[in-house]
């Protein structure tokens, strides 16, 4: 199975900001990671007392999955856009 090479977008032009704007997300990851898993239980316990899950949650959670895989991106060179708080907040893209 052959795969396309993968190219890497070249070193930010001002790196020290690039940097500090790094810092700034992996510190919202860690917060958004802790949003998640309250979100988790909440679904949790809404399933068990309603046998159906909460929408508002799972689309809400739909969110969050789609800023950590931007922010991802982003953290580890593969991708130059920046994510929201830099950007507007684009949320779960709907199929």
């Amino acid at each position: 199975m052959n795969s396309p090479p993968h190219t890497v977008p070249p070193p930010p032009k001002n790196l020290w900001f690039h940097g500090l704007i790094m810092l700034i997300l992996v510190l919202l990851v860690n917060l958004a990671q802790t949003v998640l898993g309250i979100c988790a239980i909440l679904q949790f316990f809404w399933m068990l007392f309603t046998n159906e899950r909460n929408a508002g949650i799972a689309w809400f959670g739909q969110g969050i999955a789609h800023w950590l895989a931007v922010t991802a991106r982003f953290l580890t060179g593969e991708s130059d856009e920046r994510p929201f708080p830099w950007t507007s907040w684009s949320g779960p893209h709907t199929d």
